[in-house]
């Protein structure tokens, strides 16, 4: 996007006192120099903690819910939305309501949408693994490769490979609340 050598640019984060976007915004203001206003509702246990990272790196931080339109529309015009937010767990709605899970991921998610068109921001939106069939998944070839899993290099199949996970990996079910609301939100 076309930008005055004067005004940095602007991005607004979603989500941004997670791990993912307070991860996201300080990389973006430090080493980008972008002007980064992390938004969240810190309902996530712990994601307070991450005020005074965000203050000490130069991020803006707005307390504020994507689920609330007015929220939204209180913040200033960005030249880009990273769309971070999420009930992140894949046990949310088994044993308790599933109102808040689809009124953040979904309807959250719409808002957005909504605030970026109105602002002509572009947007990014990080969505997750567990968008996934489950059962396919759990097939995959892992190797340990040192700390972490990996695919073999020479071997693939459906969607993936030693590169990863690609779109055409199957999206059938079975799979979480949490991840049919995030693919939802994907279409």
């Amino acid at each position: 996007m076309p930008q005055s050598r004067c005004a940095p640019f602007r991005i607004l984060i979603t989500g941004g006192a997670g791990f993912v976007g307070s991860s996201l915004a300080l990389l973006l203001a430090g080493e980008r120099g972008a002007d980064v206003i992390a938004f969240d509702n810190l309902r996530r246990r712990g994601s307070e903690l991450a005020l005074p990272r965000l203050r000490a790196g130069g991020v803006g931080f707005v307390h504020g819910d994507i689920r609330n339109l007015e929220d939204l529309e209180d913040l200033p015009a960005v030249d880009l939305v990273i769309e971070c937010s999420a009930e992140a767990s894949v046990h949310a709605g088994y044993d308790s309501g599933t109102r808040y899970l689809i009124n953040t991921n979904l309807t959250g998610t719409v808002n957005c949408l909504d605030y970026a068109r109105r602002h002509n921001s572009a947007v990014i939106f990080l969505s997750t693994s567990r968008v996934y069939s489950i059962a396919a998944l759990r097939v995959l070839p892992l190797h340990l490769a040192g700390d972490r899993l990996s695919l073999a290099a020479a071997e693939s199949g459906t969607g993936w490979s030693g590169c990863g996970i690609a779109e055409d990996f199957p999206t059938t079910a079975p799979r979480s609340l949490y991840g049919a609301s995030k693919l939802a939100s994907e279409f």
